[in-house]
């Protein structure tokens, strides 16, 4: 017998954003060509915003430049049909100042890369989501057995 499919509630801004700076991978989706392209991202939370590294001359730098993208990120368990998803969709712009350049390359785990360029996506709209288990019905209780479960 399989299990049913899990059930969601919508999650606040602030849940969401806590739960999403938990996470230290995400997908930057922009559109490439029309059509939408996904890149996995080593990234954080600053202010409410998202900061990530990529090669200035990669196809997400010059996709995401400008641009309204999205950024997504999730923990699921999949067995015990629980967890949740994150959704930030703002512009995405070139990060240059010297001084918050300093104090980003401090938030990512992994090391600095002099070849990576810092960028910044607003969150604009927050969205998320918690999965948990469906409940399987509970079988409706006939009026007349509980009259039979008194004692006499």
């Amino acid at each position: 017998m399989s299990k049913p499919p899990p059930t969601s509630h919508p999650l606040g801004r602030r849940e969401t954003l806590r739960l999403m700076a938990s996470e230290p991978m995400g997908r930057v989706i922009v559109s490439e060509g029309a059509l939408p392209a996904v890149h996995v991202v080593p990234f954080a939370l600053d202010r409410e915003c998202v900061v990530f590294r990529t090669p200035p001359d990669s196809p997400l730098a010059k996709a995401a430049l400008g641009t309204v993208v999205a950024f997504q990120t999730d923990h699921i368990d999949p067995t015990a049909h629980t967890g949740w998803a994150g959704t930030i969709t703002g512009h995405a712009s070139r990060i240059d100042d010297p001084t918050t350049l300093t104090r980003l390359n401090h938030l990512l785990p992994i090391p600095h890369d002099p070849h990576q360029a810092w960028f910044r996506i607003t969150s604009e709209l927050v969205t998320g989501h918690a999965l948990h288990p469906r409940r399987p019905p509970t079988p409706p209780t006939h009026p007349e057995a509980a009259y039979r479960r008194l004692p006499p």
